[in-house]
């Protein structure tokens, strides 16, 4: 077996990996399309090539980790790592793909290591473990839902749902205070930035609830990476007097989403004191775990 450093020949080579490796798991994660990592690789100056670890058997790619240094925090240096994805039949390399990384992050200066990852990423949570990753805090909470399972063939959608046209400058306008409103972390001169970076995802829906002219709650829907998933955006509730709007507009959305011909919907929980109503939607949100490893 050979290791080999990052050429834009082995991006096919990677493509077939990640997709053989996460078709055995239960939640398709997601991953940078190989045309999405070159592009990124290509624009970033302070790339570097050494720290994308490839392991071949023959002319079989059968392990990638890639991973970098990172920055100097209270007097410590930092290294990460991603996903090491190893194909099955080869589990034990995984020892090969360590020594490797961990020995040039090691030349590189870093005294630690840190990197994320979720229960349901397969093999993943228990090989850092047995790399001598310790699991930390938890967050970034999302949830990856079949619309089909959640959809209804015969869901009547109510009067006060409007969908509104983002494309056009009156239903932006409408939209604006709304958005702002809910995600007090964007600032009025991101907006539009932030409007073009939908659309230029395919946004699909885009509906705002309202009765008698109070806002009641928002949601959209655009078109992730993967074939047949979507997205769906936060649904804020402006008024605890509201609290079923939630399931209103979620109900609303993944009917919608059916209609469209989504498979999938990927919904991150952005409010967190709302995880206990969607629970009793039955809808269980997944953390994402930081592990850290301390370097000899």
């Amino acid at each position: 077996m050979e290791f080999k450093t990052y050429e834009e020949s082995r991006l096919k080579d990677l493509g077939e990996l990640v997709k053989d490796v996460v078709s055995k798991w239960d939640v398709d994660p997601w991953y940078p399309t190989m045309e999405q990592l070159k592009e990124a690789y290509d624009s970033n100056e302070n790339f570097t090539p050494e720290t994308r670890h490839f392991l071949y058997d023959g002319d079989k790619l059968v392990a990638f980790l890639s991973s970098a240094l990172e920055t100097e925090v209270d007097g410590v240096q930092w290294g990460s790592i991603h996903m090491p994805f190893i194909r099955k039949g080869y589990e034990k390399v995984g020892e090969k793909l360590y020594k490797k990384t961990m020995g040039l992050l090691k030349e590189k200066g870093a005294k630690a290591i840190y990197t994320s990852s979720r229960p349901e990423h397969g093999y993943i949570p228990d090989l850092l473990e047995k790399w001598g990753f310790e699991k930390k805090d938890a967050g970034g909470k999302r949830v990856i839902l079949s619309a089909s399972k959640f959809s209804d063939p015969e869901y009547k959608e109510p009067d006060y749902f409007k969908e509104l046209d983002l494309n056009d400058d009156e239903g932006l306008k409408k939209f604006k205070k709304v958005y702002l409103k809910a995600r007090k972390e964007v600032k009025e001169e991101d907006f539009d930035s932030t409007m073009k970076q939908f659309r230029e995802r395919d946004l699909t829906i885009s509906c705002i609830v309202a009765k008698k002219d109070e806002v009641l709650s928002y949601g959209l829907l655009y078109k992730a990476d993967q074939e047949n998933r979507s997205f769906l955006s936060s649904i804020p509730i402006f008024n605890e007097e509201h609290k079923y709007i939630l399931k209103e507009v979620f109900d609303y959305m993944v009917n919608k989403a059916t209609e469209k011909g989504y498979e999938e919907i990927y919904h991150a929980l952005v409010d967190e004191e709302r995880e206990e109503l969607y629970k009793d939607m039955g809808i269980e949100f997944s953390p994402s775990f930081r592990y850290e490893l301390k370097l000899d």
